[in-house]
């Protein structure tokens, strides 16, 4: 990673800069913050960069030219740092309850490094120990009493010795982060020895069972899904169709005539909707206030689906791409494989195309969204885009989807 300083000029804009996030969820699956990730030069003018004018930049472009809250609404957010940020102490330009500060795994810890930790701590700063060592634990140990959470990657973990190796950090009062849990045995072991803090990818992907079948709350809504999607659907059958559930209605309604949606009157009824929104659109609204009804699934999906769903519309225009966004997550609300969950929709040959195989301008939208979810750095691209364009894009998207999810539930 990478280290902020005060004498690193700062000649690079947020073009250059690629800032994307990962969820940190808590016991209850509920997003705790996100970790801002970064990357320079994702069109090839620049290499991956792990110097101090990286780090610079991605301060400045982070929190003064991109908006903390664009990239992660009201939640904390983690940022990786090393030695020389901590030991400069370099002005830091946000409140201190919206950050935590991550001292890197490599970084030398001697008695200026344990000070300048020591001083952030009492200035109010929330500091976390990033990729701990169990077999460097002497060497951790004088920070350990200055740091709130410890970050542990999981496939560093000896399982038949794990409790043994968290003894040290038991005599703390720090909170344990899992990193990197793949799996749902590995999510409840880990919770079981007591870490409260944890990402990884098991919490976006969907967890198939074979033989497994839908429960009748979730058949249901499928055929709902199935209702609003249909093709031949006129609009008097789709007011009927949603005004015939009063929940469906009210949280539409509510969504619509939030500030978030903007509309330049207040929407009465699912008919003004229509006629203010459009068909495609009022479908895929009715769609995601379709989903919002499935429990036991992490906000952070529905907020997903909003994110993909908007900047689909902004690569490949047109409302397909905005309804192919929010279906693109049904695989893990489901926990179903894709092909299964689409066959039980009538959906367009090009829609299911770009949900299965990222087919066509569409496809490569949706592509573009899950590199960006997931970090691929080197697959971060839609044709005729910009860095800089599709920076901007992920962001407004990832505005509004905070925005529009708050509407949502209310």
């Amino acid at each position: 990673m990478t280290a902020i300083t005060r004498t690193a000029p700062v000649t690079t804009s947020a073009q250059r800069v690629f800032v994307a996030r990962q969820a940190i969820f808590d016991r209850a699956l509920r997003v705790h913050a996100y970790e801002l990730l970064y990357r320079e030069g994702l069109d090839g003018a620049a290499p991956p960069s792990c110097g101090e004018q990286a780090s610079s930049r991605v301060i400045l472009n982070s929190f003064t030219e991109i908006g903390l809250e664009r990239i992660a609404g009201n939640r904390q957010v983690f940022i990786n740092l090393t030695r020389s940020f901590f030991i400069d102490h370099p002005p830091i330009p946000f409140e201190r309850e919206r950050v935590v500060l991550e001292i890197l795994e490599d970084v030398a810890v001697d008695r200026a490094m344990v000070e300048a930790v020591s001083a952030l701590r009492r200035d109010g700063y929330r500091l976390a120990l990033d990729d701990y060592e169990f077999g460097r634990a002497a060497q951790w140990e004088p920070l350990l009493p200055h740091v709130e959470v410890v970050k542990v990657e999981v496939p560093g973990i000896r399982w038949e010795r794990l409790e043994q190796d968290l003894e040290p950090l038991r005599r703390h009062p720090v909170r344990l982060l899992a990193e990197k849990v793949e799996t749902r045995e590995q999510y409840r072991r880990l919770e079981e020895l007591g870490f409260e803090l944890f990402q990884g990818y098991y919490f976006s992907h969907p967890q198939v069972v074979s033989g497994r079948r839908l429960s009748e709350n979730r058949q249901i809504m499928l055929q709902l899904l199935a209702r609003l999607n249909d093709p031949a659907v006129t609009v008097d059958d789709l007011e009927q169709l949603i005004a015939h559930d009063p929940g469906l209605s009210f949280k539409i309604l509510r969504c619509l005539n939030s500030a978030a949606i903007g509309l330049p009157r207040t929407i009465d009824s699912i008919g003004q909707a229509v006629v203010y929104l459009g068909l495609e659109r009022l479908r895929a609204w009715a769609s995601l206030a379709v989903l919002s009804g499935i429990e036991e699934k992490p906000e952070e999906l529905f907020i997903t689906a909003l994110v993909r769903a908007h900047l689909c519309a902004r690569l490949a225009g047109g409302e397909t791409a905005f309804t192919a966004g929010l279906l693109s997550v049904l695989d893990r609300l489901m926990d179903l494989p894709m092909a299964r969950v689409i066959g039980q929709l009538p959906l367009s040959t090009p829609l299911q195309q770009a949900l299965l195989h990222h087919h066509g301008p569409v496809g490569q939208a949706l592509a573009c969204a899950s590199a960006i979810e997931e970090q691929r750095w080197d697959e971060i691209r839609f044709p005729g885009m910009t860095t800089e364009e599709l920076q901007d894009a992920y962001l407004t998207s990832s505005e509004l989807a905070f925005q529009e999810f708050a509407a949502l539930v209310g």
